[in-house]
């Protein structure tokens, strides 16, 4: 199934990257309460950032991708954020496929996330597994997952 979503790469320090800044402060600070001063981090510069727009070309949704510290082998997506009038809707989808082909064309064998324990059925639909304990980020519940690129197809 085509998505109707267009997910294009952003420069987190060009003016293309307001648009994700401005989801990420709707969906993270304005609705779950995480304070401003933690949502924009120092991994903001480093990472890759996507954004999701619609047919109309609104942005409804971001992610982010980074390289893990300590296994060369292993990226993060994080920050993943979808509008509300978006979500159910294939853009949250759009947005974690375009991420994973990214981590994938850079060569990397697994990539791991920490998800909000609300959106664990989201990633395990996308071929991610849970491992470890729950455990609370500024008060909210999540969950480790990760995804094996050496054993999914680049079609997943």
């Amino acid at each position: 199934m085509k998505s109707t979503y267009t997910v294009k790469s952003v420069n987190w320090r060009s003016p293309d990257a307001d648009a994700a800044r401005d989801i990420r402060m709707q969906v993270f600070v304005a609705e779950q309460q995480v304070p401003a001063e933690l949502e924009l981090d120092a991994t903001d510069d480093a990472a890759y950032h996507v954004i999701a727009v619609n047919a109309e070309g609104t942005p409804c949704g971001t992610g982010r991708l980074f390289p893990d510290a300590t296994h060369s082998d292993c990226a993060h997506i994080g920050r993943m954020a979808v509008t509300i009038t978006a979500r159910g809707t294939g853009c949250g989808a759009a947005i974690l496929y375009a991420l994973i082909q990214e981590a994938r064309s850079r060569g990397f064998a697994k990539v791991v996330l920490s998800a909000q324990t609300h959106a664990k059925a989201f990633y395990t639909r996308h071929g991610f597994s849970p491992y470890g304990a729950e455990y609370l980020v500024v008060g909210i519940p999540h969950q480790t997952m990760e995804l094996d690129l050496t054993r999914v197809s680049s079609e997943a």
